[in-house]
């Protein structure tokens, strides 16, 4: 799939069936979930990173003067062969000083090993929407929420794809890993 460019549209979380409001507003590491979900294997795929301008409703989310260009990361996180969610992350230049300039190489790492790892970030709260990446026809459950440690600020948004709710309606709910993992370790 060429290109990734998200265009996200907040929503209440009430118009989500319960069994996808409670993979969205999952307040832990999304990476570990999804690995808890995966029968066979999880990896990453990044479709593009780099500097770029980011998306008008990305920047006034980051208070980033017009014109201003950030670090911008598209992946898609896959499970079993099959992309579940295809995510964005908004990173200002800023940010990318000290400790945090490693988050521009992270290569086919998930980004929740930097922001769930050892010197964990704060998430604020989410939004809830939805998101329409290029390539599809359709727009699909999403989220977006910021994340800060210090000084420094990114985004990220998240869209999920309609093969991982077909694979966790497969599953039992009694083993849907979906609580209380924020402080173990990746």
């Amino acid at each position: 799939m060429e290109g990734t460019t998200m265009g996200f549209r907040p929503r209440p979380w009430h118009w989500l069936p319960r069994y996808q409001r409670r993979v969205v507003r999952h307040r832990g590491s999304l990476t570990r979930l999804l690995r808890g979900l995966t029968r066979h294997r999880f990896r990453v795929r990044v479709l593009r990173e780099g500097y770029r301008l980011p998306k008008a409703d990305e920047a006034r989310e980051l208070g980033l003067p017009a014109r201003q260009k950030a670090w911008i990361r598209d992946v898609q996180l896959i499970g079993d062969d099959t992309p579940w969610v295809q995510a964005r992350t908004v990173i200002p230049l800023h940010c990318l000083e000290g400790p945090n300039r490693r988050l521009r190489h992270l290569g086919n790492r998930p980004l929740g090993s930097a922001l769930f790892g050892r010197h964990p970030w704060s998430r604020e709260a989410f939004t809830c929407g939805q998101a329409h990446p290029l390539g599809h026809a359709t727009q699909y459950p999403a989220r977006r929420s910021r994340f800060r440690r210090g000084q420094g600020t990114l985004l990220v948004t998240e869209c999920f794809l309609p093969p991982l709710w077909d694979d966790i309606r497969d599953q039992a709910v009694r083993r849907h890993p979906t609580h209380g993992d924020s402080l173990r370790p990746l």
